[in-house]
């Protein structure tokens, strides 16, 4: 007990050291990201500090005791996804490449968990391979979704933050014995990681994640759900709740962009936190609200979700009133729609005298 405590200190200090040193070494490292016509900050700011998360959470976990191999074998798939988002912010890589890795990362995670026995009851086969694709493509989504919702200051960090405290708190209430093993210890090092940098992302941030940290949280957040649906710590509908934000922000908003024909892989400040973070006047409000949402409804609903087909309605009811809560903020569509709608709205009516119909 008190050497884990130790390894999460440590952890913490590790992890604002090493996002300190990037900050003040952040030209020389090639990590200045300049602001662009689709960037949500306003002024040259370091990036890449997510690495100090990814070295902090890495080296906390090969200390903590009580790890197996394949704990460290899905630690090292973490460091290789984390390789690869650094690498991508320095030199963009293909997509279909780190799509490659995400995806042998995932595969990787559910061979080393085993969670298919766990989802499918042990019926057929058809139904596991089902399942199995199901979760793979879901691993990659939430991955790459979690790297596109880490776009102003504070809100990916937060939303790791408060998914591991939420997981620690209902693994340990559905089986207290939790507290002694090695993946709930896993989440807090990766809590503890993440508030070292969230120390100075929180805004108005001195650095932003980048792809290396956000990549990581998003993988690392798969496998310890996979694990503790395995351990029977947590059900699949409490951990759709926890990612309840995210999940509807960034899936709600690509979809409306494909209906609206717009390039996917074309850079945009379209999420609903976006658009909110500049209705509300900056990052500050929505991150703190989103860490609220997280913490005061969203677990406290998880707390109460039953099993079985009961658990499954309350949260697809959550994710209905939530897609209907991002639709309203005008996620998908970009400002210059917005603009372009409104001056067309004032030309009619300079034009006609009245509003278009």
């Amino acid at each position: 007990m008190l050497a884990n405590i130790a390894i999460l200190i440590g952890c913490f200090a590790v992890s604002a050291t090493c996002v300190y040193v990037i900050i003040r070494n952040a030209a020389a490292l090639g990590l200045i990201q300049i602001p662009l016509a689709r960037s949500s900050h306003v002024k040259p700011t370091p990036a890449g500090g997510g690495v100090g998360i990814v070295i902090a959470a890495c080296s906390a976990a090969v200390l903590l005791p009580g790890g197996g191999l394949n704990d460290l074998a899905l630690l090292a798939l973490a460091l290789v996804v984390a390789i690869v988002g650094f690498i991508d912010d320095r030199h963009p890589l293909p997509a279909r490449l780190r799509l490659i890795v995400q995806a042998t990362a995932v595969i990787g995670a559910m061979l080393l968990t085993q969670p298919l026995g766990i989802l499918s009851g042990g019926s057929s086969l058809l139904l596991m391979a089902a399942i199995a694709l199901l979760l793979l493509i879901s691993g990659v989504w939430w991955i790459n979704l979690f790297n596109f919702m880490d776009g102003i200051d504070g809100i990916a960090g937060q939303q790791a933050v408060t998914m591991m405290v939420s997981a620690m708190t209902l693994s340990f209430l559905q089986d207290p014995a939790a507290f002694d093993q090695w993946p709930w210890w896993m989440m807090a090092i990766v809590t503890v990681a993440t508030l070292g940098f969230l120390v100075f992302n929180w805004p108005p941030a001195k650095i932003f994640m980048g792809d290396a940290g956000s990549t990581f949280l998003g993988f690392i957040i798969v496998a310890l759900a996979f694990q503790t649906l395995v351990q029977d710590w947590m059900t699949l509908p409490q951990w759709l709740l926890l990612a309840l934000l995210f999940a509807t922000d960034a899936t709600t908003t690509l979809i409306v962009r494909f209906l609206g024909a717009d390039r996917l892989s074309q850079a945009h400040r379209a999420h609903a936190y976006q658009r909110l973070s500049r209705r509300f006047g900056g990052a500050r409000p929505v991150s703190t609200a989103a860490f609220f949402i997280n913490l005061l409804i969203l677990l406290p609903l998880a707390m109460i979700v039953p099993q079985g087909i009961t658990g499954w309605c309350i949260a697809l009811v959550a994710y209905g009133l939530a897609i209907l809560v991002v639709l309203a903020a005008g996620c998908g569509l970009a400002d210059d729609v917005s603009s372009s709608l409104q001056a067309y709205r004032a030309r009619c009516v300079r034009l006609n005298g009245r509003k278009p119909t």
